[in-house]
């Protein structure tokens, strides 16, 4: 047990901290968002910030956060974490039962995918009102474990379509999925069908939110613990480089 507790935890204190129930957080966010003091916005952008506030209800996540927050901080953590890898094993599961052309399946996939995009915006325009992460090294993680979930749920639409040229197996179209997402290029696969096409066009723009804005967004936040990157002005007095 103190193996498992090491691995998982390190030096992390099992102790209890409370954290404010989630629900009652949001419900603050959104008046927030409505009083809007902090930026004074304004037209579709003010819409906008009130669209992905409300938003948050129509989810899991948030009553996974609120139900989980009773037991504490890193209680509600872990279970984040636990709900974030279930969305990025559910495509994997929808392809080994070979659920793909099931309405039930591209109905969950797309909901799942339209939580993962509100949530990626909602980092972008909702940051004066979130609260900072708790470890900007463990967010830029679960944001590349998000992309990953991205292009498998993008996979199992695509195969759902029957769209794309060659596309036979769910190789075939995990394989599409990820080219579509780096714009590499398709090769001998190309989308055919109108709903294919449209999907390519949603994707293209998905991953343009995903990898121009988001992960430049906390690129630039990175810390380093040693003093590599730090320079000496004429008084050799260490000040960082900008």
């Amino acid at each position: 047990m103190a193996f498992i507790k090491k691995l998982f935890l390190s030096q992390w204190s099992t102790d209890f901290r409370y954290v404010k129930p989630a629900i009652k957080n949001q419900n603050d966010h959104v008046k927030q968002v409505w009083n809007d003091e902090k930026e004074n916005t304004f037209g579709i952008e003010r819409l906008f910030k009130l669209f992905l506030v409300l938003s948050s209800y129509i989810f899991p996540g948030l009553y996974i956060r609120h139900i989980s927050g009773k037991f504490g901080l890193l209680a509600r953590k872990i279970c984040s974490e636990v709900y974030v890898i279930l969305k990025l094993i559910t495509p994997i599961l929808i392809f080994n039962f070979n659920l793909e052309s099931s309405p039930f399946s591209i109905l969950f996939i797309s909901y799942l995918l339209l939580e993962t995009l509100l949530y990626l915006l909602s980092i972008i325009f909702l940051s004066d009102i979130y609260s900072p992460p708790i470890s900007k090294k463990r967010s830029f993680l679960m944001l590349v474990i998000n992309y990953i979930e991205v292009c498998l749920g993008f996979a199992v639409l695509y195969k759902a379509t029957g769209g794309v040229s060659n596309l036979v197996s769910n190789f075939d179209a995990i394989y599409f999925s990820f080219i579509t997402a780096t714009t590499i290029g398709y090769g001998h696969m190309a989308p055919i069908g109108h709903d294919a096409k449209a999907l390519v066009i949603l994707h293209a723009m998905y991953n343009f939110i995903f990898i121009g804005l988001i992960l430049s967004n906390f690129a630039i936040n990175i810390t380093y613990k040693d003093s590599s990157y730090r320079v000496k002005d004429n008084k050799n007095s260490p000040r960082k480089a900008d």
